[in-house]
């Protein structure tokens, strides 16, 4: 029984340690808010965090993985942009030169910034000209 749900995708099983782990993700995410309590958003973040890295394992061990979004390959480019000039810093220019090169729609690419701002993976300055890796 236990093998059928370990090979059966359409399981909801969790060990007590995966529910230990996002009990503490989701701890982690309020206190980055600030907050005394822990919220449904916070457990639903630390469930798809799980689930991300999860996939990420799977995708070194089979090669293939979940199709990149959009906002996915914008990330991509820009993380590689940075990478390519050595540092944590992109000119906005430059992503959205880069951008059309790509053939991203100029909202897309908005969109995606905004999104990873959001999730504090970088910061874009108050003229929006540069992007800074966290």
């Amino acid at each position: 029984m236990r093998k059928e749900a370990r090979n059966n995708k359409d399981s909801t099983f969790m060990s007590p340690r995966t529910l230990l782990a996002i009990l503490r993700l989701s701890t982690a995410l309020a206190r980055l808010r600030l907050a005394d309590v822990v919220d449904k958003d916070d457990i639903n973040e630390a469930m798809r965090l799980m689930e991300m890295s999860r996939d990420s394992l799977v995708h070194h061990a089979e090669s293939t993985g979940r199709i990149q979004t959009v906002t996915d390959k914008i990330f991509a480019l820009i993380r590689d942009m940075a990478s390519e000039l050595g540092g944590k810093t992109v000119k906005m220019a430059d992503a959205v030169e880069r951008r059309g090169s790509r053939g991203f729609r100029p909202n897309q690419i908005e969109e995606a910034i905004e999104e990873y701002e959001e999730l504090n993976v970088w910061q874009v300055n108050q003229a929006r000209t540069k992007i800074t890796f966290v």
